[in-house]
């Protein structure tokens, strides 16, 4: 039984990754998102840019939270991950008509949903 759950849990992730890398490089932008932005040092923004940024975490935090509910109430890894992951994509596919695709928000959620899985998984041993 846990051999399948991590077969599902990592073809969900395998998914995930698939589609963040799949999609081409300028879908999204817009006219003025082709001027160059003026930027602070990059001392300055380095904690807003990075993987540890506020908004990664966010979304990793929410993608895990999610994922371990959906995962604690189905008693199934893969529902964990399936769900908090297409929750994920639903919310950058939202993103894309306001404002841009953030492919690094996707895989904080993705790495959020593995993780639920993986807690799903250790809590059914």
């Amino acid at each position: 039984m846990g051999r399948m759950h991590t077969r599902s849990v990592g073809g969900a992730l395998a998914l995930g990754l698939l589609l963040i890398f799949a999609a081409p490089a300028g879908a999204g932008e817009t006219a003025d998102s082709a001027r160059p932005a003026v930027l602070p040092p990059p001392a300055v923004r380095a904690w807003q840019t990075g993987a540890l940024a506020p908004d990664k975490l966010q979304h990793f935090s929410l993608a895990f939270s999610l994922g371990l509910g959906l995962g604690i109430a189905t008693r199934e890894p893969a529902a964990a991950a399936g769900g908090a992951i297409g929750l994920a994509l639903a919310k950058e596919l939202s993103d894309r008509r306001r404002s841009r695709f953030d492919r690094g928000d996707l895989l904080a959620g993705i790495v959020g949903a593995g993780c639920a899985a993986l807690a799903v998984a250790a809590l059914q041993r």
